[in-house]
């Protein structure tokens, strides 16, 4: 076997975030490019579910590479933490958003963050757990992050054919997203997702389904996405920590 098709064989490549952490934010880079057009997309699911109550909520980003998601929180007023194993990448967070005083980088393992409890009105869980040996403790750790009333936002891959087809071996295939991003057999069905909340003491709602636009997708050479009936692909959820008894 030639070394190439070896190369091409690795899935679930961790190590290519912190090899590109240069090109975080270069949204014309073959890195990049699909994860700014996507994180436009869970941007606007959250601007759209918390709107003005965005300023001065406590964020919590579990895996939030360079930042794509923390830092346009934090323009909104966000108090933000985005939490990160990659140095390479956190650095990349810091050099881009240096200046915004309620944006913070904390190199820790999503699943045994160094904040306090309910520290958190929102955790952000974005193209995380389907990269994560042992994802439940990530939706775990977010539930005990969560203040009561708070909400986590999970945005993910579905454990399907379609998924497979499309979000591998024709995103990574085309070169929309690096070769080796996904392995088909970790992405997380719904009601598995749903199931962690529960354990962690959430309440899931319904998932919102995504659909590839692909015309569009094609035409800017980069995966572009909106909202669709269907969860087959990739799919958002909202999960939800209870109030106390008092409402709060």
């Amino acid at each position: 076997m030639s070394r190439t098709a070896a190369v091409r064989r690795v899935r679930n490549d961790l190590d290519l975030y912190e090899r590109e952490a240069a090109h975080w934010w270069d949204a014309d880079s073959r890195f990049a490019a699909s994860l700014h057009a996507i994180n436009a997309h869970r941007l606007g699911e959250v601007r759209e579910r918390l709107g003005e109550r965005l300023a001065g909520l406590a964020v919590v980003d579990l895996g939030c590479g360079g930042g794509l998601m923390a830092e346009p929180l934090a323009r909104a007023g966000a108090r933000v933490v985005g939490c990160d194993l990659g140095a390479a990448s956190l650095a990349a967070g810091r050099r881009h958003g240096d200046g915004l005083r309620d944006l913070h980088y904390l190199r820790a393992d999503a699943r045994r963050v160094p904040l306090a409890d309910g520290c958190a009105d929102l955790v952000l869980a974005a193209d995380i757990v389907e990269h994560i040996d042992g994802w439940t403790a990530v939706v775990r750790e977010a539930g005990r992050l969560l203040a009561p009333g708070g909400l986590l936002y999970v945005s993910t891959i579905n454990r399907t054919w379609r998924a497979t087809l499309l979000a591998v071996h024709l995103a990574e295939g085309l070169r929309l997203v690096p070769p080796g991003t996904h392995d088909p057999a970790r992405f997380v069905r719904p009601q598995e997702l749903a199931a962690a909340g529960t354990a962690a003491g959430l309440t899931a709602e319904a998932p919102r389904g995504q659909r590839l636009r692909l015309w569009a997708t094609l035409a800017r050479w980069r995966v572009q996405v909106a909202p669709g009936p269907s969860t087959a692909l990739e799919y958002t959820m909202w999960l939800r920590r209870p109030p106390t008894a008092d409402g709060a």
